[in-house]
């Protein structure tokens, strides 16, 4: 059976097709009440539905939206992805979840096919990309919401949702301390990237506040992933001084690094205290249960779908949006016995 048409709804109420077309869009201020219903019931009756396609020739809008994650794996995303569909569905758009897999080249060529694609704005949650893939959005006059990255947004007209990570990390910093921890060590994530460059920093500025500073601090590179946080471990192992308590520059390393400690022969957290961060939900099921930083990530995910339907709906101005960070504390972290 053919797919019903606007013809076909405007025929069988007796009205004209931009009636029809002034019901659809809700335009019908000055319109008769029995026209609307009669329009409305037509619609009902044939089970016509409006063709996106011809409604963004018209509109110049897809009513879709794209996110970029880095890791299609990691346990971080799904809550953000939840919050971006959530608003996304209550606005009637459709999404695109793109998987750089941390691959810089893969993600300029997802983006470009957005492009071609006409979505109408990007949300960038990636936690490693470049300037190209900003240039190749901004230069295709694509609205662009960008996660925890350090840009200029007078320079690049692009509005980003910025991570306040002290709160938290100050607050674990001063929980450790508390616990009689004086060593300690960060393991962070690839230090090209600025996100891993700011954790690693706050962190530092918290020790500093206690007198503990930065040279005394083992930094070790990692993955983000939990292979790196169990290689850092074997690291760790090997300094001449351990330190008591660690703090890893997300969860998934953290909790690498509680499983190859334990292998090692340690215990968590008598022997060594683990602070993540993101607070993912295997970090409450994990043995023993990992204290951490946690992040707003539905909230994040729902703000920017806001940020870009503001934008979509009024061509507002760039804007900075903030979250902030706090301390979940489980079991991962005890009284220093060293």
């Amino acid at each position: 059976m053919p797919r019903p048409t606007i013809q076909d709804v405007a025929k069988t109420a007796q009205v004209s097709k931009s009636t029809v077309s002034r019901v659809l869009s809700g335009n019908y201020e000055y319109m008769r009440a029995d026209t609307r219903e009669k329009v409305e019931l037509a619609v009902k009756r044939l089970g016509y539905r409006p063709s996106s396609i011809a409604q963004s020739l018209t509109s110049k809008r897809t009513n879709t939206a794209a996110i970029l994650i880095s890791d299609i794996g990691n346990p971080f995303y799904p809550d953000v992805i939840h919050g971006v569909e959530q608003i996304a569905f209550e606005n009637q758009y459709g999404i695109f979840l793109c998987n750089t897999n941390y691959d810089l080249d893969r993600g300029l060529e997802l983006i470009r096919s957005l492009i071609d694609k006409r979505v109408d704005g990007v949300m960038l949650m990636s936690s490693s990309m470049t300037d190209d893939w900003l240039d190749e959005l901004v230069d295709n006059g694509i609205p662009t919401v960008v996660l925890d990255w350090d840009i200029k947004l007078a320079q690049r007209n692009l509005s980003t949702i910025q991570v306040d990570y002290e709160p938290g990390i100050k607050a674990a910093v001063n929980h450790l301390v508390s616990l009689g921890h004086t060593r300690f060590a960060h393991v962070s994530g690839p230090l090209t990237w600025p996100t891993s460059r700011t954790r690693r920093d706050v962190f530092l500025s918290a020790l500093k506040l206690h007198q503990i500073f930065p040279e005394n601090v083992p930094i070790l590179e990692g993955n983000l992933r939990m292979d790196g946080g169990r290689q850092a471990a074997i690291q760790l192992m090997g300094l001449s001084e351990r330190p008591t308590a660690i703090f890893a520059a997300n969860d998934l390393t953290a909790l690498g690094l509680m499983a190859e400690l334990k292998a090692q022969g340690l215990r968590i957290p008598q022997d060594m205290s683990i602070v993540g961060l993101d607070d993912i939900y295997l970090s409450s099921q994990s043995d023993p249960p990992l204290t951490t930083v946690a992040l707003p990530r539905r909230e994040i995910g729902e703000l920017a779908m806001k940020m870009l339907l503001r934008w979509f709906k009024t061509g507002a101005e760039p804007v900075i949006e903030r979250v902030e960070s706090s301390l979940v504390i489980r079991a991962s972290t005890a009284t220093s016995t060293r």
